[in-house]
């Protein structure tokens, strides 16, 4: 019906009348089992019925299966997997990701190298807070984005919006992200960055169009430096009172060999949102360190040892140390014992000359 007056305002020669903004303030969820990659479980983007039965069946009400967790760590946490695949325009999807075809980030072949070397350094590197990965520091922001991502527990959002901005709060680390609706908008110099980027929104009819630039080196990538950049857009919109649609593209190219692109749903939800308090309860932050100290200790009393000569063993640090020699003793006289009493201790031989 819209686009019906719409054509007809042309027809006649008359301005066609405003397309009022949607709104979209309120409590939003883009939780599901469907997570950004696709699992070896599925071969196509959209799966069958019987496909999502069984891999619901398998998944729903359980942790997600973390090949690097060798401790029971993904036991132990809360995960929201009562909600099966998601639902896109009637179809079920088996990743968020619709480009690459396969359903898996394009890395480039520096970037998947980096982080093996960086998976490996984090076994043996407790030299101090910024070698730790940034989840461990309560400073990932891979919930509000951009793109926002679910992952599996706390994947709630409140959106407020005005006339000028659009704040988007993720439950997930308590991240907060504000969208910049002016139409004079613009983003700051390359020299300016921020932990989530600058984003500017733009009305394309009903749908918000948003563009996100300036970001921090570490959101680019490891091995990307302080020239390179990030681009991000999103689209926004409002399908019914209960559901937003929301798709995304992403250009890195330090990071990746081509642009990505997907596409997931929000739910509204009854809330509330909760206090994410990652920093007041990272107890495994200070913990780990402090092993890494008492790790040094030990290591530095162990040199100390070593080189002192206590451990026994030989070497240019620790030469075998010198045996003294016992001082003489006086010489036997025949005046000093009585006249037939035996000698009590054999004669001491005299220091060779």
């Amino acid at each position: 019906m819209r686009g019906a007056k719409l054509v007809l305002a042309v027809w006649l020669g008359v301005a066609a009348p405003a397309v009022a903004a949607p709104n979209f303030s309120g409590l939003w969820s883009n939780n599901s089992l469907t997570q950004l990659e696709r699992p070896d479980d599925f071969k196509t983007l959209v799966v069958t019925e019987a496909d999502a039965l069984t891999y619901e069946k398998k998944h729903l009400g359980k942790p997600p299966e973390i090949p690097n967790d060798t401790i029971g760590g993904a036991d132990s946490e809360w995960w929201d997997t009562d909600i099966g695949l998601m639902r896109i325009r009637g179809q079920i999807r088996s990743s968020e990701l619709v480009s690459p075809a396969d359903g898996q980030l394009p890395f480039t072949a520096k970037a998947t190298a980096s982080q093996k070397a960086r998976s490996k350094r984090r076994k043996v590197d407790f030299d101090n807070p910024e070698s730790r990965d940034r989840s461990e520091r309560c400073l990932a922001t891979d919930a509000a984005g951009p793109p926002m991502l679910n992952g599996g527990y706390n994947d709630n959002y409140q959106f407020v919006q005005t006339p000028g901005q659009l704040a988007m709060l993720a439950e997930h680390m308590a991240a907060l992200r504000i969208v910049r609706l002016a139409p004079d908008a613009r983003h700051p110099p390359p020299s300016l960055r921020f932990a989530m980027g600058d984003s500017i929104g733009r009305w394309d009819g009903d749908v918000l169009v948003i563009e996100t630039t300036n970001f921090i080196a570490t959101d680019i990538g490891y091995e990307a430096g302080p020239a390179d950049d990030m681009r991000v857009v999103e689209r926004l919109s409002r399908t019914s009172p209960t559901e937003l649609h929301y798709e995304f593209w992403v250009h890195a190219p330090a990071e990746f060999t081509q642009p990505w692109q997907g596409e997931l749903t929000f739910h509204a939800t009854k809330g509330p949102l909760y206090e994410f308090a990652c920093h007041e309860g990272n107890y495994a932050l200070p913990s780990t360190l402090s092993a890494g100290r008492q790790a040094e200790a030990r290591a530095r009393a162990a040199f100390a040892k070593v080189s002192a000569g206590t451990s026994g063993l030989r070497g240019p640090l620790n030469p075998r140390p010198a045996v003294a020699s016992p001082p003489p003793a006086p010489a036997w006289s025949p005046a000093r014992r009585p006249e037939g009493a035996a000698r009590t201790s054999p004669r001491t031989p005299r220091p060779a000359r």
